[in-house]
């Protein structure tokens, strides 16, 4: 039985080993590199489980071009259901702050650097939890599996490429992203893409005999605004704020001196769990050709659905009673706006998001998680590991529909972003 100070201590090595290896994901841009984004961490998590081969089994998966997971087993995972413990590898770029990104330092208790908060130090808490365990001889009840999952930033292909290549048979899945600690049941689906207005170019002396799509591009973003609020006054949820629809970058003409004849903007939207995101992008298409602009769509960019595991069942409940003793008493089941890799096993077996760190660290300059919380995730993740869950594993209530996957999986893939 390690003290807290020695498992303080293993946590700052083992997270400031993660945070210093490059697994930035380039997010669509050119990528030159010659091998996977997370093929240096990668081989690094494998050396710690080497010493445990005749215990564990360990499994690259090549899950695109540029990204590929480690599947590790802890047990027979055959014909049995398994508990799913999964944190993604890759981070988001650090462009304003590369100089230090990948120099974790510690100060006042906190480890800062690109990805120590999303999502390294969930992935360090679950590497130890499950090391922890390997080296007391302990048993799960059920077989463990350790998800290091690639393309989570972008276009969650690991997560997909595990559920729809790796048939598992889950019990429950615990994904680690920043909730400081608190179990997330519930939050919100994502559908990107972009719309183009098409006009026609004319002399900027004389604007009349041209098109600007410009203009057309300002009637569909306050056609966009009129959508979600009507979205909103809809659609509720008593755990999160409503739908939204946000635009994200546009671009649009050619020339100073001539009206633009195309005009780009880029849409984030995010749905409830009680939305249907492939029947919710047709229904937005079909508004906004009612406007009197020539409009296209681009293939989608991603289409995730919402999480909604029901905070009823016996699962969640046995779960929060594990996180009042390990972290607090005012722990509670919420939901939160962001999406994660949780929402593609919704259907399977009850998911939760569960991890250390604060969301508004994620994707910000100097990013950083305090190493106390990630040494209570080890603990948090090693006694759900551990635990007999009551019998009986209900199913999520929302079911991903059957066309979901199909429909996205294509254009996805051309994108490969």
């Amino acid at each position: 039985m390690r003290s807290d100070s020695q498992r303080l201590t293993r946590v700052t090595e083992l997270l400031s080993s993660l945070v210093s290896l490059d697994s930035i994901n380039p997010m669509g841009r050119p990528y030159s590199r010659s091998q996977p984004v997370e093929r240096e961490s990668i081989e690094f998590i494998e050396k710690l489980f080497a010493p445990y081969r005749n215990k564990v089994s360990l499994q690259r998966q090549t899950c695109s071009a540029f990204h590929e997971n480690l599947i590790i087993c802890f047990g027979d995972t055959q014909g049995c259901p398994v508990g799913l413990f999964e944190s993604h590898i890759d981070t988001v770029p650090a462009d304003d702050w590369r100089d230090r990104a990948l120099v974790p330092v510690v100060e006042d208790g906190c480890l800062i650097g690109r990805g120590a908060c999303d999502d390294k130090g969930s992935l360090a808490a679950m590497i130890l939890a499950l090391l922890e365990i390997l080296e007391a001889g302990a048993e799960p009840p059920i077989p463990i599996v350790l998800l290091c999952a690639g393309d989570e930033e972008n276009a969650q292909t690991g997560i997909r490429h595990f559920v729809e290549n790796s048939h598992p048979d889950l019990a429950y899945a615990i994904f680690g992203e920043p909730t400081r600690l608190s179990p997330v049941v519930q939050h919100k689906g994502t559908i990107r893409w972009d719309i183009v207005v098409h006009g026609t170019s004319a002399h900027t002396c004389r604007p009349e005999l041209g098109t600007n799509a410009i203009l057309g591009m300002t009637e569909v973003v306050s056609a966009l605004q009129t959508y979600q609020n009507r979205l909103q006054a809809t659609y509720r949820s008593r755990y999160m704020t409503g739908p939204t629809i946000t635009v994200t970058m546009i671009e649009g003409g050619r020339t100073r001196n001539a009206t633009a004849d195309e005009c780009k903007a880029a849409i984030d939207f995010r749905i409830l769990p009680n939305m249907d995101p492939a029947r919710e992008f047709e229904t937005l298409v079909e508004y906004l050709e009612t406007l009197e602009w020539q409009i296209s769509h681009s293939p989608l960019q991603l289409m995730t659905p919402a999480l909604s595991t029901d905070p009823k069942l016996p699962f969640c409940q046995d779960l929060l009673e594990i996180c009042h003793e390990n972290v607090s008493s005012r722990v509670a089941l919420r939901g939160e706006p962001y999406g994660t890799d949780a929402a593609w096993v919704s259907n399977l077996c009850p998911a939760v998001v569960l991890g250390p760190g604060d969301i508004s660290f994620a994707h910000a300059i100097d990013e950083r998680v305090a190493l106390s919380e990630v040494a209570q995730a080890v603990e948090v993740y090693k006694q759900i590991m551990l635990h007999s869950f009551k019998s009986g594993f209900e199913e999520s209530q929302v079911v991903i529909p059957n066309n979901l996957s199909d429909s996205v999986s294509d254009t996805m893939n051309s994108a490969n972003l």
